[in-house]
């Protein structure tokens, strides 16, 4: 009867020895998760967002308090509006400052990441590319980045929400309606007839074009993959321009056959391919062929481009 109380009492005393352990111990660890500090941080590339246009975000730890071996974990998640952002896959995601092995959830929005040196001072962990879909209406779209949570090996450490709230604005090209001055484009140096500008010299800039042409309206040149050039740019054959909201030409360059913007030896080549009838120019390629401005292909066309070529001829615009 003695020997069983003093087994029960042993039992008794080593269950209250390790419920004492177990309580310092998560005493310990609530201490230390209070004391350790991070602050989650994101920017971005723009606060103001266009149809189709990219943002990248930075996410970033910052404000390290009480780091000591450095954190080499972190988990975190995605928050964004799938109705104005095209869908994020895992590619979108750029580690940056070593952060490495990033896997990411698109179901969940979840990511989570490791550095094997650990971090220990304020740094950027990861940029995540984002696009907007097209037509969009103007408002306001947030991007979240949530549930954080990071850890150096001895506990898990919550972090603070981080977002960014950026402003969608609505494409809307103004054109002036101005009725008492129709779409017209007018110039003593461009041939303009039909839907067509010719006689412009290689070489020509933009800004050189706009210089010799008079409009009221507005030009926008266009070349041919649709993209919207600048002033700095040469014009080619085959670039289109858009006068007002009525007119559209197409722009050729004397010489300019194979629609690189100059005139080289491919465009002579092209020129003797079509007299012997082998390969025939047509369109906008036979319009910059006609060298001499006289509307046809001839043996003359050829004789004045090769002069062009060696440096015996200056050619004229009209």
């Amino acid at each position: 009867m003695k020997e069983s109380k003093k087994r029960l009492l042993s039992k008794t005393i080593i269950i209250s020895i390790t419920m004492i352990i177990l309580a310092l111990l998560l005493t310990y660890n609530l201490v230390l998760a209070d004391t350790i500090k991070l602050e989650a941080k994101v920017s971005s590339t723009t606060t103001e967002l266009k149809d189709e246009q990219e943002i990248t975000i930075t996410f970033r730890l910052d404000k390290y308090n009480e780091i000591e071996k450095g954190i080499n974990a972190y988990k975190a998640t995605l928050v964004y509006d799938k109705n104005i952002f095209e869908e994020v896959l895992e590619n979108d995601f750029k580690s940056q400052n070593y952060w490495e092995e990033l896997r990411y959830n698109k179901e969940t929005g979840e990511f989570v990441a490791i550095k094997k040196a650990g971090s220990i001072e304020p740094e950027d962990i990861v940029k995540i590319d984002l696009k907007a879909k097209k037509e969009l209406k103007a408002g306001k779209t947030e991007i979240k980045i949530t549930d954080v949570v990071s850890s150096e090996g001895k506990v898990d450490i919550q972090v603070n929400e981080a977002k960014i709230e950026v402003d969608i604005m609505e494409d809307q090209e103004e054109i002036p309606d101005v009725p008492e001055n129709p779409d017209k484009i007018t110039s003593e140096k461009y041939k303009i007839e039909n839907d067509y500008i010719s006689r412009i010299l290689p070489e020509t800039t933009i800004k050189q074009f706009k210089e010799n042409v008079t409009t009221n309206n507005k030009i926008v040149f266009i070349d041919e993959n649709g993209r919207t050039m600048n002033d700095n740019e040469i014009i080619s054959t085959g670039v289109k321009i858009k006068v007002g909201k009525t007119l559209q030409y197409t722009l050729i360059v004397i010489g300019d056959i194979d629609k690189d913007t100059e005139i080289t030896i491919n465009d002579l080549a092209k020129l003797k391919l079509h007299l012997i009838e082998s390969e025939t120019l047509t369109g906008i390629e036979l319009k910059a062929a006609y060298i001499d401005n006289d509307n046809e292909v001839t043996l003359n066309d050829l004789a004045q481009l090769k002069l062009i070529l060696i440096g015996l001829l200056d050619l004229q615009s009209k």
